[in-house]
């Protein structure tokens, strides 16, 4: 595995790579990434993962100094898993960089609450996708809205990429897999498989009581047990309109605070 570390080098080194897939991540890997590591080589032949924590995707008030930064760990990860390439750039990838806005996607959900954030993202993989030029790109579904955004993304500026998207993987207490969960306290980390256990709960109960019943229900719960849900929405999975029937796809998607931790979680029903 080769790790490359400036713009001209990615452009060098893969330039005469007609398959790439890009795996863009921040870094703090866990089973997660590393699962979407396999989705990768499933879909082609060089496999090409990014590290970088991307400032422009952080509010004023939010984590970037605390985001976890364990790259030698990563590197030993991704080796391991069968990539071929990390780019690993400094921040001067940032530097003249072309600043894209989200696609109106990007005011629902999470983009109520972090004004900006997903035009930080579009931006960062509009360079990703201009240094690597993968064929396609795979990106986790926790974050189900970024998933959205980035596929039309591509669209809109004609890419020829393919995006997909690789299923949440979780703890065997049902708590979704992220980076953020090592900020969790001992104490936190108890609590927070109720997430899940509430978006179940929901998921059987669907055809059985109000929309407004089970939100309500919902965020009662979660805030007896200490937790403070900023949104729950039960959606259609492409445009993320509120659902007012359950006959076809459905996303049950979720925000909430846990202490100081901002944690996602989502269910699709097919």
């Amino acid at each position: 595995m080769e790790v490359i570390s400036s713009e001209l080098q990615a452009k060098e080194t893969l330039r005469n790579n007609h398959d790439i897939v890009l795996v863009p991540t921040m870094g703090n890997l866990h089973k997660g990434h590393i699962s979407l590591i396999g989705e990768a080589k499933r879909l082609g032949k060089t496999i090409v993962a990014s590290i970088f924590i991307n400032p422009l995707q952080f509010g004023k008030n939010e984590d970037f100094d605390n985001y976890p930064r364990t790259l030698n760990v990563d590197l030993k990860k991704l080796e391991l898993a069968g990539c071929d390439y990390v780019f690993n750039p400094s921040g001067n990838i940032l530097q003249n960089i072309m600043e894209h806005k989200a696609s109106d996607l990007s005011n629902k959900m999470c983009g109520k609450t972090r004004p900006g954030h997903f035009d930080g993202v579009v931006t960062i993989v509009g360079k990703l996708f201009d240094i690597i030029k993968p064929q396609h790109a795979v990106f986790g579904l926790k974050d189900y809205q970024q998933f959205l955004i980035i596929k039309k993304f591509v669209t809109q500026n004609h890419l020829d990429i393919k995006i997909t998207g690789g299923p949440i993987i979780r703890e065997r207490d049902g708590l979704a897999m992220s980076s953020r969960n090592n900020l969790l306290t001992p104490e936190e980390r108890l609590i927070a498989p109720i997430i899940y256990k509430k978006l179940l709960w929901i998921k059987d109960n669907i055809k059985k009581l109000p929309k407004e019943s089970l939100i309500k229900d919902s965020f009662n719960f979660f805030s007896s047990k200490g937790l403070m849900a900023e949104y729950l929405t039960i959606c259609d999975p492409e445009t993320l309109a509120e659902a007012n029937n359950y006959d076809g796809s459905v996303l049950i998607a979720i925000a909430i605070k846990l202490g100081n931790v901002r944690l996602i979680d989502n269910i699709l029903i097919d």
